[in-house]
């Protein structure tokens, strides 16, 4: 059984949200942003984006918490967005996840595989069939996205980054195994 459980957001867990998000950002992307870009992604000034997100309930967002009732990671997807793609493209992909943070003190025990498959779960009792991501081409975190089955399917760029789209049918997202196990590959 997991230490964890994954839940719809509620309004409440957009502090707990912001701040996940930027420790995220920090972790994957500080050598890659620029010092505006994190500086907008600081705690403080997100949990309002949050609180929006969660209240419109058009987008999907999920929160993994620990036993004690904790956020230790979320989701965020919705929508295919615009993006500048210069290789590939998204055809076929009817849905797209936004942000997926986990903290750092609890990675590689299977939170990530978790938000994926209830993501995948959620997006397919919505009507969908396949889901993308965007990451930066120098996030040193896609290798989790090619150990679950990510194939790069489009590149382009976000804010003169060069960054890939992962892409999978749901079906292969709803089945990942989350044993532990499993989890270190």
């Amino acid at each position: 059984m997991s230490a964890f459980a994954i839940r719809p957001a509620v309004a409440a867990d957009a502090p707990a949200i912001a701040e996940i998000h930027y420790a995220g950002w920090q972790i994957a992307y500080a050598h890659v942003v620029s010092e505006e870009q994190m500086e907008a992604k600081q705690p403080e000034r997100r949990v309002a984006f949050w609180e929006e997100r969660i209240a419109e309930g058009r987008d999907l967002v999920l929160v993994a918490e620990d036993a004690a009732g904790e956020a230790q990671g979320f989701l965020h997807g919705g929508g295919v967005l615009e993006h500048d793609i210069r290789v590939g493209g998204l055809t076929g992909y009817d849905c797209e996840i936004y942000s997926l943070h986990c903290r750092l003190e609890v990675q590689g025990r299977g939170l990530g595989r978790m938000l994926m498959a209830e993501a995948a779960r959620s997006f397919r009792d919505r009507g969908r069939v396949a889901v993308m991501l965007w990451a930066y081409r120098d996030n040193p975190y896609r290798r989790f996205y090619e150990r679950i089955g990510g194939e790069i399917v489009a590149e382009g760029f976000d804010d003169d980054i060069p960054d890939v789209a992962y892409g999978w049918l749901l079906t292969r997202l709803i089945t990942l195994d989350t044993s532990p196990d499993q989890v270190a590959r």
